[in-house]
């Protein structure tokens, strides 16, 4: 599975803005997401349009305006900010999107089968994964850098005064 960039720009952006709204008390402008993320404005504008009709996120307008979640980020779902701003796709042949023309093999293919659950899994996996689920993990990292470069700190004192 190869995501396309607006697949990933959408859920860097969307985690961005659960990480910095504080709660989702403080809108984040795209400017903001836009620097901290090194991602175009105008590429900010297309996905973010795409998320507020999916339901995922809604502005705030004025000088203090910006971004907010529409939901709590315990329950946004990866695979839902992916499947909003494009289709996900393993194998094309086993694409369920009316644009494509179904695979004119799959009746006699070996491994349609195969690749069509390696697609279900990967989806369901995609879906298991909220929000709130990758900035835990993020902090939680973050706690633990943390910790060992106090104790790292601590110990080359240690070492000095020898």
């Amino acid at each position: 599975m190869k995501l396309s960039s607006k697949g990933q720009y959408a859920v860097r952006a969307i985690i961005d803005l659960s990480y910095y709204s504080k709660d989702n008390m403080l809108p984040v402008s795209l400017k903001d997401i836009s620097t901290r993320e090194s991602i175009s404005i105008h590429y900010l504008e297309q996905i973010f349009f795409i998320l507020k009709k999916a339901g995922i996120v809604r502005s705030l307008r004025g000088p203090n305006g910006g971004y907010l979640l529409n939901k709590k980020p315990s329950d946004i779902l990866i695979g839902d900010i992916i499947s909003s701003v494009e289709s996900i796709d393993i194998m094309s042949c086993t694409s369920k999107t009316e644009s494509k023309k179904e695979c004119d093999r799959k009746s006699i293919c070996l491994a349609f089968d195969m690749w069509n659950s390696i697609s279900g899994k990967i989806i369901e996996f995609l879906n298991s994964i909220t929000i709130e689920d990758v900035i835990s993990e993020y902090r939680y990292k973050q706690k633990t850098m943390h910790k060992l470069s106090e104790k790292s700190a601590e110990n080359s004192t240690e070492t000095k005064n020898c």
